[in-house]
């Protein structure tokens, strides 16, 4: 059995197939990872994201992410990608579950990205005044320029959503 350092330099192998677009590349060699060490959260985690993101096997994408949780509990890119899949997928009432327990149970969790999910749920639940808040609150904390424009893009497009009533609540509240 190989040591630890070599799968983690295998790991980050893999990492970079990914950037680079070898999907088929970084599964063989994470599924190679997780052969020897199946507890490698990290590699659960990537794992996760190709099924997600390139094969659209959501079951096996969830498997992975949860497995990745377990392992690495302290790894924040595993519970952002499991949020994303959640709200994808439509499990709305599973991913507020999922957010509020990563509120509680990661210290570095991304505020800004969870609340623009929890924005993109209440304006696909149609409650656009939360949707409105959330929006407004990712973009208020965060520092990317980029990530910046796309919650003033959302706010825009869930204002234009809102009826009139709920655009006077909006000022008014």
């Amino acid at each position: 059995m190989e040591s630890l350092s070599f799968y983690e330099n295998q790991f980050i192998k893999a990492d970079g197939l990914i950037s680079e677009g070898d999907t088929a590349g970084a599964k063989e060699v994470l599924e190679e990872i997780l052969a020897q060490y199946p507890d490698f959260g990290k590699a659960h985690n990537h794992l996760g994201w190709i099924h997600y993101n390139k094969l659209s096997n959501y079951d096996k994408a969830i498997y992975h992410y949860k497995l990745a949780m377990k392992f690495d509990p302290k790894y924040p890119a595993s519970y952002l990608n499991y949020t994303y899949l959640l709200v994808d997928i439509g499990r709305y009432s599973e991913a507020k579950e999922h957010i509020a327990h990563t509120f509680v149970t990661l210290e570095n969790a991304d505020y800004c990205s969870y609340n623009s999910e929890l924005a993109r749920i209440a304006e696909y639940e149609g409650d656009y005044i939360l949707s409105y808040r959330l929006y407004k609150a990712a973009q208020k904390n965060a520092l990317n320029p980029n990530f910046i424009d796309n919650m003033a893009a959302n706010m825009k497009r869930v204002y234009h959503k809102m009826s009139i009533f709920e655009k006077l609540k909006l000022k008014f509240k």
